[in-house]
């Protein structure tokens, strides 16, 4: 083997994520660097190499035939080796499972739901990271993600909840709408984190193109109504302001499904759109490894599955 100390692993597993990205913007954001970094620990690997890995272009970056023969076995070798850690980490009863999941998905619907799996589940340890950041699947970091969208290449996608978007007002404030034009009744909500699950006023009004009504509104400046419109800090506060009769909210089906059984809100308008995007509970190939994510993803398929 000689004396030369091998290239660190983070350097091999950057190169494996430029190889399956295309691009070094990408892979920074997959693998949670910045750009920079990502070019050093390029250079630093085809230093040690000798050659060059990667033909850079307008359209990303591409493996040059050395690159091409060496990706496969250093991707091999990065999964035989996480492999191992996984079982040898499943070996000792692994007793905590790490969930990336956003804000409106963990308090509109998982929270109620969490109490069960802990109920069952008492000696397992559920370690939440609540936000919009990707996934970080790194050792030490999550196990499984709950994501608004598609999986990038390598990870294991499973569909969890085909939504619709529609828009939503309190019982009392419905009641109350005229029969023509009633999208101006009152104030379109929003909150901080719309733009991260692609709900947008503007597009959502846009797409039923004859308007709310049954006929198109000239008189209706969208655009307007959306820079006007109340901007609460989470889900939760725009949705409990929309209860309080305070105005109309866009939303996703699965998030207000308890609130709209409940009666709390209603759906004030028949125009709904099919969501652009679904979430997806993703995660690597050898995730289920631990013991605790596995059970944890079981439980999870069987509460998207039951009716309440």
């Amino acid at each position: 083997m000689g004396k030369r100390p091998l290239p660190p692993l983070s350097v091999l597993q950057t190169f494996c994520a430029i190889a399956e990205t295309g691009g070094f913007g990408r892979a920074a954001e997959r693998i949670g660097q910045t750009q920079t970094a990502v070019s050093h620990q390029l250079a630093q690997l085809e230093g040690w190499i000798g050659g060059r890995l990667f033909d850079r272009g307008r359209n990303g970056a591409r493996l040059t035939p050395l690159g091409a023969r060496l990706h496969p076995a250093v991707a091999g070798t990065i999964f035989e080796l996480e492999t191992a850690l996984y079982h040898a980490r499943a070996s000792i009863s692994v007793r905590s499972v790490a969930v990336s999941v956003s804000p409106e998905f963990s308090s509109q619907w998982l929270a109620v739901r969490l109490p069960d799996f802990c109920q069952h589940h008492p000696e397992i340890e559920v370690k939440m990271a609540v936000g919009y950041q990707r996934p970080d699947f790194q050792p030490g970091g999550v196990d499984l993600a709950i994501w608004l969208g598609r999986a990038e290449t390598g990870l294991t996608q499973e569909e969890l909840l085909t939504d619709e978007e529609l828009v939503v007002s309190s019982p009392d404030l419905s009641a109350r709408l005229p029969p023509r034009q009633a999208i101006r009744a009152a104030p379109l909500l929003r909150y901080a984190g719309m733009p991260h699950t692609s709900l947008d006023w503007q597009r959502w009004y846009e797409q039923i193109t004859s308007g709310l009504d049954g006929e198109a509104n000239p008189h209706f400046d969208i655009a307007r109504a959306v820079e006007e419109a109340p901007l609460f800090n989470s889900l939760a506060e725009m949705l409990e302001a929309c209860r309080q009769g305070r105005g109309f909210a866009l939303v996703r089906s699965s998030l207000v499904a308890r609130d709209l059984a409940e009666k709390k809100l209603v759906r004030c308008f028949v125009e709904v759109q099919p969501a652009a995007v679904s979430y997806n509970l993703v995660y690597p190939p050898n995730a289920l490894l631990n013991p605790a994510a596995a059970l944890f993803r079981s439980w999870l398929l069987s509460q998207v599955r039951s009716p309440s």
